[in-house]
């Protein structure tokens, strides 16, 4: 350990994560204290998260009807492990995961790059490179996502994957995998590359071959069977049916699609599709971050583009443009395949001059085009859950203190209905719904200094007036522009007898 504490370079990764834990931490842990988590993500994961915590499966009320267990929604098995830690860190508990799996992604990226180099310096420059990506920013300043600790799990297969050390690959692999349904499809085309990276070395070949079958045959037995089976009656997987109208409603139209359309389906990577003007040049945007952000090294080894064929199509593909840009966790797989493949074709260079230059400028690089996406760009979302830098970011227009005593006042076992922004905090019960979804809740909780998703601020004005002119609400709580309301003691006893 002293030895350790010697050398330079591990002095300067100690500072790094310590720093990075800081500002990762004010991007996201503020964000959620700040009422800036979502129903839709982090409410979601952490309803589903306290129920594995106590040894059921998620019947998860914020999708009612539609979906009866949340697994048919998004297949994600890893986040059972993390949830007894829910006792311990409560609502930030996976935020505070995500900035871990974070750290420890970017530590893989500087074995792996160190691995295959030796030099030291330059590994390290690629692990500041990965913790400077757009794409992680904007991924933590979204509350939290399953797809985040997939991709922080790349490198340490990459790396492991090297070492021929097949019990760790492995473990890494099945980790890797049981993130999130479309992780497995991912992995699959990571292990095409890789296959073509190690082609001279029959093991590894043939050790990424198989790895990428199993990979594949994962996927498809989780998207045509597990998910459908758990899904209402009648209902395959969600995400296509709904979501790629351009490329088919289902995984064997999209294949067709791409067999007999090629053209087509080409230009759909580049234009687009959907007939919203506002959607104009968030792809072209997106393609020229990666460029900036690394990828315009992979010309030189393709086999690294290999691996983002599935993540450009899942984005391009959308019907949301939204999806097409650099905002929300949209973009976070490409943080370890920039990093990794960037300082790859670095450590090939000869010329040592050259060599440590492209290293420092890649890296600045990084840094240059996360700070722009801080700034205006064509992808729209709220700049505040970004900018730690500015007092917007810390504070809200109402007392986020005097909230958070507010929401103290609904029991632990009531059955709540919430605007979105309040949801990830009252997760943790059997049930809660979205307002306006009411349901047969015991409270509603709602703000008038909150956005109104997913009703417009009349139809929001009218539900509320509705309610409080009812007879069957009380108001429990009414400052600060927030208002709880509680069933009425005559609602209530009707409604046991």
């Amino acid at each position: 350990m002293i030895k350790l504490f010697a050398n330079k370079i591990f002095r300067l990764q100690i500072i790094a994560v310590i720093f990075f834990a800081i500002v990762y931490s004010l991007l996201s842990l503020v964000n959620h204290y700040n009422f800036r988590t979502y129903a839709y993500d982090l409410g979601l994961m952490n309803n589903a998260m306290w129920d594995y915590a106590h040894f059921h499966f998620n019947n998860c009320t914020l999708l009612q009807p539609e979906l009866k267990n949340y697994l048919s929604e998004h297949f994600e098995l890893f986040i059972m492990l993390l949830s007894p830690f829910c006792y311990i860190f409560g609502t930030y508990t996976l935020l505070i995961f995500q900035i871990v799996a974070i750290l420890f992604g970017g530590f893989g990226v500087y074995k792996y790059i160190n691995e295959i180099s030796g030099n030291e310096k330059n590994s390290f420059l690629a692990q500041l490179h990965f913790y400077f990506f757009y794409g992680i920013f904007s991924a933590l300043s979204f509350d939290f996502h399953n797809n985040v600790l997939g991709a922080m799990f790349v490198p340490w297969f990459l790396y492991f994957f090297h070492l021929k050390k097949w019990k760790w690959t492995a473990l890494i692999f099945i980790f890797q995998i049981s993130t999130k349904e479309n992780m497995p499809l991912w992995m699959a085309f990571v292990c095409v590359g890789i296959s073509l990276l190690y082609w001279k070395d029959k093991t590894l070949r043939m050790a990424s071959i198989i790895f990428c079958v199993l990979a594949t045959c994962y996927f498809i037995l989780v998207i045509k069977f597990i998910m459908p089976s758990l899904a209402n009656e009648g209902e395959a997987y969600v995400q296509i049916r709904n979501n790629y109208s351009a490329v088919g409603s289902s995984l064997s139209e999209i294949i067709s699609s791409i067999l007999t359309k090629p053209i087509y389906i080409f230009k759909l990577l580049f234009f687009n599709h959907t007939g919203n003007y506002f959607g104009d040049n968030y792809k072209t945007e997106t393609y020229v971050f990666v460029l900036l952000s690394g990828g315009i090294l992979f010309f030189i080894r393709p086999q690294f583009l290999i691996m983002l064929i599935p993540i450009f199509a899942q984005k391009m593909f959308h019907n949301d443009f939204l999806k097409w840009g650099i905002g929300a966790h949209y973009s976070i797989e490409f943080a370890p395949i920039c990093s990794i493949g960037a300082f790859y074709v670095i450590s090939k260079i000869e010329n040592i001059k050259w060599k440590n230059y492209l290293a420092f400028g890649i890296t600045f690089l990084s840094l240059a085009v996360s700070v722009r996406s801080f700034d205006r760009t064509f992808t729209y979302f709220d700049r505040a859950l970004q900018r730690i830098y500015q007092p917007g970011h810390y504070k809200r227009n109402y007392d986020v203190a005097e909230a958070h005593s507010g929401l103290k006042l609904i029991p632990d076992d009531a059955k709540v209905s919430a605007q979105s922004a309040f949801v990830p905090h009252l997760a943790f019960r059997d049930y809660i719904y979205q307002f306006p979804v009411i349901n047969d809740a015991e409270f509603i909780v709602f703000s008038y200094a909150e956005y109104f998703y997913p009703l417009t601020k009349q139809s929001f004005d009218v539900q509320v007036a509705m309610l409080l002119n009812s007879g069957e609400w009380e108001k429990m709580y009414d400052k600060n522009q927030m208002v709880i309301l509680k069933k009425s003691a005559v609602k209530n006893l009707l409604n046991k007898q």
